[in-house]
């Protein structure tokens, strides 16, 4: 990334629902560990980079400024997987080093994406943060019938590499709907079931009943799932999984995917 839009980042966290205001998108989404990552309305503009969209901030760069995702991949674009990375760097006249590392992808053509942050680049370090952020301005869901969708998830992407995967949509009335899936790569033999999920009447889907598997053996059991849909009739999705700020935290993932 470069200096210029380094300088730029001042982050903090926003969990759940963010509005810009008034003549500005709504924005939605949430982070595993608000202390680390801010997510919102994003606040600078200056070269690519454009106030209210889906942003992020991080702690290094004072807690009070956002920037937008959509910015961030103008500068360092996604690679093969889709994946935009900003690693550390060093070497320049101020040490970008302390901003961390993040891994985030896109979710299709919608104003939506869902990543990692840390601080060294290690999911270990106790750090590990994972996140979502959109625009859910016109985002309605249906009230019966079923869809699929095709996953991708981030966790750990460094080691694990891309998850990917399905997840199965049944829609009801009230929050009687449900979401179920797991998303995996075969490579790395690792791999992430969101158990059943409860769809809620506000496009919102949330659960306890998470696992995380490592060439079959589950290293994390009862993370909890919060996510939401976006667009009309529930075109696409994302969410995070969060197993706790112990050292399961390093399993935590953050997940999107549109409609089949």
């Amino acid at each position: 990334m470069k200096r210029a839009y380094l300088k730029m980042m001042a982050l903090a966290t926003v969990a759940t629902l963010a509005i810009a205001g008034g003549a500005q998108a709504q924005i939605a989404g949430a982070s595993s560990d608000t202390n680390n990552v801010n997510i919102g309305p994003s606040t600078v503009d200056g070269g690519p980079h454009r106030s209210g969209r889906p942003g992020i901030g991080v702690p290094n760069t004072g807690l009070v400024t956002r920037v937008d995702f959509e910015g961030l991949q103008a500068s360092s674009p996604p690679n093969a997987d889709g994946v935009t990375t900003i690693t550390r760097i060093t070497g320049t006249t101020t040490d970008h080093s302390r901003y961390g590392r993040f891994d985030f992808a896109k979710v299709g053509s919608a104003d939506l994406y869902f990543g990692e942050w840390s601080q060294t680049g290690s999911a270990t370090a106790g750090d590990h943060t994972v996140y979502y952020a959109g625009t859910s301005t016109g985002t309605t869901v249906p009230t019966s019938g079923s869809a699929t969708y095709a996953v991708r998830g981030i966790s750990d992407y460094a080691n694990k590499g891309l998850l990917t995967g399905t997840f199965t949509a049944n829609f009801a009335s009230g929050s009687s709907g449900t979401l179920t899936g797991s998303i995996a790569n075969s490579a790395s033999g690792y791999g992430v079931n969101i158990g059943t999920a409860s769809i809620n009447a506000d496009a919102t889907f949330g659960g306890n009943g998470a696992s995380a598997t490592q060439s079959g053996t589950t290293v994390a059991s009862g993370g909890a799932v919060d996510g939401r849909f976006f667009g009309a009739n529930a075109a696409a999705l994302a969410g995070l999984v969060n197993f706790g700020s112990g050292s399961e935290r390093q399993y935590n993932a953050a997940f999107g995917g549109t409609k089949n």
